[in-house]
Formats: C-alpha cells, structure tokens, sequence
C-alpha cells in the first residue's frame, strides 16, 4: 500500500512538471520566457484559467479544445504529461552516475527525474524543429558535473577529483569520436547526414553515463533509429532520404543505459 502510494505521488509530480516541460518544449526555441507570461493558448493568446491549466484533466475535460476560440489542442500536451510522470515511477531512486552510487535515495530521485525531464524536452524541441537547443545541452553539463560531484560525496568516494577528470575525460572523448563520425557521414552522403547538436549532446550524456555508458547509449539509440525506419518506410509514413530527429533515439539510448545501470551493463552485458 505505501509503495503505491510512492508511485502514485510519483506520477502526480511527473505530470505536473511535464505540463512545465510543455511550456519549455513551445517557448524556448522562440526565446520567450518559460515564466511569463501565464500558459496562453498558441491560436487565440487567450490566457488559461487555473481550471483550464490542470495537468493531463483540463484537455479532457475540455474535450481536446480551446474553451476560447474553440480550437482544437493537440493530444501530445496531455501526452507529455503522461510520459512524465510514467518516466518518474520508473526512474524512482534509480543511480545517479556510473562512477559512484549515492546512498541518500532522496539525491538520486531528484537527479534522475532532472535527467529524465531534460532530455524529453531536447527530444521533443527536435521532433518539432529539427534542432537541439545549445542552452539545454550546457545546462545538462553544469547539472551532470554538479550531480557527479554531490554523488561523489554522498557515497564517501571523494577522492583528488579522479571522477570529475573521468567524467570530463568521456564527455571529450565522445565529442570528438561522434564529431569524426558525423563530418565522415557528411563526406559520404554529401549532405548533413547528423546534426552538429547530436555531437554535443552524446558530449553531454557522456558525463551522464560515463564511457562504458555512452557506448552503449549509442549502441542503443542506432539500433532505435533503425528499427523506426525500417517501420516508418515499411508502413510509408517515412519518405526515403527524409530528415528525422535523431535526438529522441539518443535520449532513449541514454535513458536505457540509466535504467539498467552500472552494474547489470558490466557484469550481466560485459561479464566483468
């Protein structure tokens, strides 16, 4: 019964900061505030009422339109918002790093939802535009090496900051092998095959996950890609040679990674 009771307050957290998250996901690539003004309706600017701005109900309630102008809203909103909060009972108390497991469950909760919640707006940000948002990618930095440092000391391992230059070290790493990759893909197929936001962002993943981590994060988000366009030209609704967001499959990589852990990819996978 408590344990339910976790994961129902789990979810409720999760869909109402996805309902922030949809705020990000529309503003920040038209540099608007996140913060003001209130949640407007895209069509008519109508400012929403407290009734209409209830995370996940108000679109059902008000059957999918705008209670204003009368225009439909899109279902992806209460989706988001959904995926959220689905995203936070299955991240609960998960690890926070593959360098040092922190004791304090309550930091490990708190840095797994940032990292589930950042990366569903970058994913969703380039869905939309086709395009990863710099200023995303280098707060995850900041965050990724301030949530490596605290679960450093949480668990007692603070040692010469050994763990930053690792973390640092497979951020670089990672950057400049996916860069090499990605100007090599351009070389070949003459044209951007891989947006330049994909290098950064497995940079900043890399400090997330760690080196053993990003391999297989990016092992994961290509076997992803592949099987969404074997299906999408199977079933035409993808065209050959047509651009598609890559970052929704790196998040999934890196998302994989953290869900299975340090542990289970070096003993169960590499049988270390």
């Amino acid at each position: 019964m408590i344990t339910n009771l976790i994961y129902f307050k789990a979810f409720v957290i999760g869909v109402c900061i996805g309902s922030f998250l949809n705020v990000i996901i529309y503003r920040f690539p038209y540099n608007l505030s996140i913060i003001k003004p209130r949640s407007f309706c895209p069509s008519c600017n109508a400012q929403l009422t407290w009734r209409e701005n209830i995370p996940l109900m108000s679109w059902f309630i008000q059957g999918g339109k705008c209670k204003t102008c009368k225009t439909t809203i899109s279902f992806r909103y209460p989706l988001i918002e959904f995926l959220t909060g689905f995203l936070f009972i299955i991240f609960l108390n998960s690890s926070p790093s593959l360098y040092a497991s922190s004791p304090n469950l309550f930091f490990n909760t708190l840095l797994s939802w940032f990292f589930v919640s950042l990366l569903v707006c970058i994913s969703f940000i380039d869905i939309d535009n086709l395009w990863i948002p710099q200023g995303l990618v280098n707060f995850g930095f900041i965050a990724g090496f301030l949530g490596l440092f605290f679960s450093n000391i949480f668990s007692n391992e603070f040692n010469d900051f050994i763990f930053l230059f690792k973390g640092l070290g497979a951020s670089l790493i990672s950057f400049f092998i996916f860069e090499i990759f990605r100007r090599f893909a351009k070389y070949v197929f003459k044209r951007d095959a891989i947006g330049k936001g994909d290098s950064k962002l497995v940079a900043m993943l890399a400090l997330w996950l760690g080196p053993i981590g990003i391999l297989f994060a990016v092992g994961f988000s290509y076997v992803f890609a592949a099987i969404y366009c074997f299906v999408g030209l199977s079933m035409n609704f993808l065209r050959y040679k047509q651009a598609i967001p890559f970052a929704p499959f790196i998040s999934l990589g890196g998302l994989t990674v953290w869900f299975l852990g340090n542990e289970f990819i070096i003993s169960k996978i590499l049988h270390i």
